[in-house]
């Protein structure tokens, strides 16, 4: 057993560098993943193309990560897990100064699509980490802790980047992001640690397959974090369109909205170890289930009022952080042996979730307008609670 595991003293210091790294790569790719959402505007104008055009940018980014991810992400199970994250956030890397580049529609599908692939071969790396190193109460705050990165992404990586859209333009966004990408890369080569690796054997590629698939419970759950995220990101996706269209918004303005829903969701992930301690992983994801249910309906159904509209996103940022955070710490413990596969289909699910969530999405905000996506929404979430209610009647371990 490696001396990580040995000295008390020297694993807590490389535990806390650890969770540095493993934070600014999450937080790093997802602010990659929603500055999207409020750019959406930007470049309908500068390409002269329909908003489901342009919103088909972030269906590609996650049809490639949702396609990628089951079979990039099981190498973690066999190969070093540090050598895929250095890999995965190069190409991820490549992909963000390419889509600074891009000058038609077309070129930008293609440099999202990479992007996407280095996400898929970096994020299930993280998320397996996280479960190799850490257990009980340790996981639960560790898991919060770096899923913040994703809230503060928004709070902070968003309104920066469409800052840096309304000096210039919208391309501004991705050289920034491919900026904060170098120097996350830099970081992660001085605190992340080499890992050891947990099968060289040439069949446990496939090893992982089997074990998965003979999980039940893990299909259950992979089901709700795909209904989950259908539901969320069906409206997170036209989030940024709804507000510069109903209360007139610049772009720059449009970002700061989403610091609110950023820095409320970011408290809430970082807490959430300590609530799915305290609740339970079962009663944390069903009650922030139904929790989010009411708020998407009322983002949805009051318009009226901009301070209306950023309360709604607030309420629905806490109680997204919360369940999303106790779903994740339930998934990645299904089948220890195979983190690295559980948590690559844990992540293909969930852009399979984004992928049709922008994309049903699409079709109904220009007939039915944002109250229609929210009901849409709505009914996904609803949906997710009852599959959350079936796995822990099923389950033989505490959900």
């Amino acid at each position: 057993m490696s001396n990580i595991y040995k000295n008390h003293n020297q694993y807590s210091m490389r535990e806390t560098l650890m969770i540095i790294g493993l934070f600014l790569i999450v937080f790093i790719t997802g602010a990659d993943s929603f500055i999207i959402s409020p750019l959406l505007p930007a470049i309908v104008n500068d390409f002269s193309i329909s908003i489901s055009r342009a919103a088909f940018s972030i269906t590609i980014y996650a049809l490639c990560y949702a396609c990628g991810s089951p079979f990039l992400g099981p190498l973690g199970d066999r190969l070093n897990r540090k050598a895929l994250l250095k890999v995965g956030i190069l190409v991820f890397l490549v992909g963000s100064f390419l889509c600074a580049l891009a000058n038609s529609i077309s070129m930008f599908y293609i440099f999202r699509a990479i992007a996407g692939l280095g996400a898929a071969l970096t994020l299930p790396n993280v998320w397996a980490t996280i479960g190799a190193y850490f257990n009980g109460k340790r996981l639960n705050t560790v898991m919060g802790i770096v899923m913040s990165g994703l809230s503060l992404s928004i709070a902070v990586g968003v309104p920066i980047g469409t800052t840096l859209s309304q000096i210039s333009d919208w391309h501004m966004a991705f050289w920034g992001s491919g900026l904060v990408t170098l120097i996350a890369f830099a970081v992660l080569l001085i605190v992340v640690p080499s890992m050891p690796i947990v099968n060289t054997k040439r069949s446990a590629y496939f090893a992982s397959f089997k074990q998965l698939a003979k999980a039940p419970k893990a299909i259950y759950a992979l089901l709700i974090n795909f209904v989950w995220m259908f539901g969320f990101y069906s409206i997170y996706t036209f989030l940024g369109t709804f507000i510069t269209q109903t209360f007139h918004l610049n772009t720059g303005q449009t970002g700061y909205v989403f610091i609110a829903y950023g820095l409320s969701n970011f408290a809430a992930s970082f807490f959430g170890g300590e609530v799915t301690t305290r609740l339970g992983a079962k009663k944390s994801v069903i009650l922030n289930g139904l929790l989010s249910v009411g708020f998407v309906l009322g983002l949805s159904i009051f318009q009226q009022a901009l301070i209306v509209t950023i309360l709604f996103l607030v309420l629905l940022a806490l109680a997204q952080g919360f369940g999303v955070t106790a779903l994740t710490t339930y998934i990645v413990n299904i089948v220890p042996k195979s983190r690295a596969t559980v948590m690559s289909f844990n992540s293909s699910f969930l852009y399979l979730g984004l992928t049709f969530g922008s994309m049903i999405g699409g079709f109904i905000y220009p007939r039915y307008g944002f109250i229609g996506v929210g009901i849409c929404a709505a009914i996904a979430l609803a949906l997710a609670v009852v599959l959350a209610q079936q796995i822990s009647k099923k389950a033989t371990d505490e959900f």
